[in-house]
């Protein structure tokens, strides 16, 4: 089949295909339905299947390989490099009976996306042919800001970004146009959306992230689950669950130390949410209070099963069961603690084992087959995660339909280009613009200036993209070649010249991406330099320009490849900016655009700089965005979507931490922009905020409350806005956060329009855990006053503290809107993993030795 095939034939060859295997018939009753008839039989039809299954094959679907030491293609004569255990990709199927494959890292066998879908297909093709029962594979994929393993791909604006939108479904729109590009190349399963809660910038994965605010971040995971799942052929994956984003060292993949209340009412909550849509979810590669997640029956069970009611699949990370031997030494490095780290993690609820660099997936299968036939673990156990993973498959239609249509992925990649755009230009953060100095106004001569070169190559796209974009560390791991992929992408050096031909002046300065060096070495994402001969260019086109641009920020980076260890722009940056304000009058606007992934730069740099601009990771959009935006053709509305401390060694400092958030008057010095920071080029005025009811007898009945704000557009330019609002004040039986983001809408308006916006309040975000230190109750919202704020900045940005409209809402009752009972497991005094009666009788011993013991 090729690409030229139309779609009868493409079907044609399809149930040809499946008639001559079997699988036809072996689907029958397997397809996804909601019909209780139809459930029915296709649970007798997945049970019918796993009785015929022998330990082995059960094993193998639970077993997943990531096949990224291949070559070109997918023929199952390929070799097999990653492990020595197969010779041929084939051998995976017809030795190994694996359920499951993946290509990590945004990269595949081939870039291109018309042999990918006929690779996949034809490896489909032979995994049935050489099993019974005829069990489909799925191949699961990194698509995680657009389908970035093809050459010409949309690169959607990365996570951080979308944050900044504060617009849910522009995120979903563009997370659909993902999963319709994952179908469209045959796989399956994309590993996302990340619901770790972001709380210190230090850590290499923070770029993933959506917010630190756990609403907004469960909001935004939620819609684009739903996105990359609504053309019923693709799986989205919660992840990290739980904890990941917080570790204690600002370290990825180590050990998280919080409380009880805080995972309860912060870090659970974004996964909470993000299971409403999501069919899989994949697990944390860290530990959480001492115990690895994997091996936490509490997390992988209690939690996720009984309290938040999950019933799909549960994926390792990349070798996570190796990794409680290497990684954090829970067991002996060792064949026992090897056999032991499978064992708790199976029976812990691990459902796939994602078989890596380091575990050959014999090691993992041949290990789980010995632990059944020893009886040290269940086929019983075995054949819940199998009936999951069968399940899955059903869901997606893969007994039905195991194969994608050939035709479709054409017309797919590069596309969504509006969204993609629009997107971009949303996610822009004005962070400072002293005296107006954007947008630009009679700019003729412009020099460009900042990192963007290396060994006469130009790679400043490298920056606008990030990581997990045609590469594990960004594109080709940053290492270019002249031919290698690109996504589909406009840049800030292209869109200036094409605006302003000869009066641009561009003078890249050295960036040498060391995605895999520089963390060894610095810790600076990269090497970065000014040689004399640019410091030169830079002063003879300095003093003539009428306006300056430096680009500023990090290299493109990955995981803890991207750990870094300082907030402050690198010496070579902070020295150019120096350079370029030496060089430059007063009345020259010096303007500061940072592409980074997290939060860099200082006031140390800032105080050079006339305003600044965070465009993050804004991907293919990045030069219409970012230029558009300079001169004015677009109103910035972002809003930042995390807390932007004054150094990295006052990192954390949330915005909904409980005070005190900082010592008495030292707010200036430990926080540069607050969580919601956000100026435009018009100004905004609020009058009459009001609640559809300002007292809610029961929230447990009542959820919602919806406010309404009249805004105004009080300057001379039309834009955007995000109105938000905040519960600022309120008292109860534990401390209460400093503020909380309760619901946000955004608006556009033209000059001196006005308009009412109604904003939904989501009262489940003034829940807290009662009680005293240990925080076991449920989670509830208390009874008492909220006093709620909308305004435009606050805090250390603020100009007037009274700034803004407030509101009071008052609860009549304490009452639980998401989780009533106590802390899972509060109960299981025994420690078998549930609450019942076996554990009344223990604590009935219990209380009667204490009794006996006074």
């Amino acid at each position: 089949m090729t690409a030229d095939n139309n779609g009868d034939d493409v079907d044609e060859s399809r149930r040809t295909f499946m008639k001559a295997t079997g699988a036809a018939t072996a689907a029958a009753g397997l397809g996804a339905t909601g019909a209780a008839a139809g459930d029915g039989k296709r649970s007798k039809r997945i049970e019918d299947l796993l009785e015929a299954m022998t330990i082995e094959q059960k094993v193998g679907q639970m077993t997943q390989v990531a096949i990224d030491d291949l070559g070109e293609g997918f023929d199952p004569d390929t070799a097999f490099n990653d492990h020595d255990d197969a010779d041929t990709l084939g051998d995976l199927f017809a030795e190994l009976h694996v359920g499951s494959i993946l290509n990590g890292g945004a990269t595949g066998p081939t870039y291109d996306g018309e042999e990918f879908v006929e690779g996949l297909n034809g490896l489909q093709e032979y995994n049935l042919e050489v099993n019974e029962p005829s069990i489909p594979f799925v191949w699961g994929c990194d698509a995680l800001h657009g389908n970035c393993l093809l050459e010409g791909c949309t690169s959607f604006p990365q996570r951080l970004n979308m944050g900044a939108t504060r617009d849910v479904d522009l995120v979903e729109a563009a997370a659909t146009h993902t999963g319709d590009s994952v179908a469209a190349i045959g796989g399956h399963w994309n590993f996302g959306p990340t619901l770790d809660v972001l709380r210190d910038m230090r850590w290499g994965r923070y770029f993933e992230g959506h917010s630190e605010d756990a609403m907004l971040l469960g909001e935004m995971g939620k819609a684009r689950a739903r996105g990359f799942q609504r053309n019923g052929r693709v799986a989205a994956t919660v992840k990290h669950f739980a904890g990941y984003g917080t570790p204690n060292t600002g370290s990825d993949r180590t050990h998280a130390r919080t409380s009880m209340r805080d995972l309860r009412t912060r870090q659970f909550e974004p996964y909470r949410r993000g299971l409403e849509e999501a069919e899989t979810v994949m697990v944390n590669s860290g530990a959480v209070n001492g115990k690895p997640a994997h091996a936490s029956p509490w997390l992988l069970t209690t939690v996720l099963r009984g309290r938040f009611g999950f019933d799909g699949v549960v994926l390792t990370d990349w070798d996570d069961f190796e990794r409680m031997l290497s990684n954090h030494e829970y067991l002996p490095d060792t064949d026992a603690g090897w056999r032991e780290a499978v064992r708790q993690g199976i029976e812990a609820g691990i459902d796939m084992h994602m078989c890596g660099g380091e575990t050959a997936p014999t090691e993992f299968i041949d290990t789980a087959i010995d632990l059944v036939e020893s009886g040290e673990l269940s086929e019983r156990r075995i054949d819940e995660s199998v009936r999951r993973i069968l399940e899955l498959k059903a869901d997606l239609g893969l007994f039905e339909d195991p194969l994608a249509p050939e035709d479709e992925i054409g017309d797919i990649v590069g596309g969504a280009a509006d969204v993609s755009e629009r997107l971009a230009k949303e996610s822009l953060v004005l962070l400072q613009n002293e005296s107006d100095a954007l947008p630009l106004e009679d700019v003729d001569d412009l020099l460009l200036t900042g990192p963007g070169v290396h060994e006469g190559t130009e790679n400043r796209f490298l920056m606008q993209h990030g990581g997990w974009t045609l590469g594990w560390q960004g594109i080709e791991d940053g290492e270019l070649t002249p031919d290698g992929p690109r996504p589909r992408q406009n840049t800030i050096e292209g869109e200036l010249e094409a605006r302003l031909g000869d009066g641009l002046a561009h003078v890249p300065t050295e960036y040498k991406p060391a995605a895999y060096e520089s963390l060894y070495e610095n810790f600076d994402n990269g090497f970065f330099d000014v040689t004399d001969e640019q410091a030169a260019a830079i002063r003879e086109a300095a003093p003539g320009s009428d306006a300056v641009v430096v680009v500023l920020g990090e290299g493109t980076h990955n995981e803890g490849f991207g750990d870094r260890d300082k907030m402050r722009f690198l010496e070579a940056q902070r020295e150019l900016v120096e350079l370029v304000d030496a060089e430059t009058g007063d009345d020259v606007p010096l303007v500061g655009v940072i592409l980074a992934g997290s939060p860099r730069g200082t006031a140390e740099t800032f105080r050079h700089l006339d305003a600044v601009l965070f465009a993050g990771q804004p991907g293919s959009d990045t030069g219409v965005a970012v230029v558009d935006t300079l001169f004015g053709d677009y109103n910035p509305s972002g809003k930042l979507p995390f807390t932007w401390e004054s150094h990295v060694g006052h990192v954390p400092q949330i915005y909904d931490e409980y005070p005190p958030r900082h010592p008495d008057g030292a707010g200036d010095q430990m926080v540069q922009f607050e969580f919601g920071r956000g100026l435009s080029y018009t100004d905004w005025e609020y009058a009459d905020l009001s609640l559809s009811t300002d007292s809610v007898k029961n929230p447990a009945s009542t959820s919602t409350v919806r406010a309404h704000v009249t805004v105004e557009n009080a300057g001379d330019t039309a834009g955007e806005h995000i109105v938000e609002v905040y519960n600022t004040e309120s008292y109860g039986s534990v401390l209460q956060p400093h503020r909380r983001l309760m619901g946000f809408e955004r608006v556009a308006l033209e000059p001196g329009e006005c308009e009412t916006v109604a904003v939904d309040l989501d009262l489940s975000t003034l829940e807290v855990v009662p009680g005293d230190v240990p925080g076991w109750g449920p989670r509830v919202v208390e009874a008492g006053e909220y006093e709620l704020w909308v305004g435009t900045d606050w805090g250390v940005n603020a100009d007037d503290e009274d700034d803004g409209e407030t509101a009071t809402l008052t609860v009549g009752k304490t009452a639980s809107i998401t989780d009533p009972e106590p802390t899972p497991g509060r109960y299981d005094i025994d420690g078998d993993g549930s609450e019942d009666f076996e554990d009344v009788m223990a604590l009935h011993r219990r209380l009667k030795h204490r009794r006996r013991r006074r």
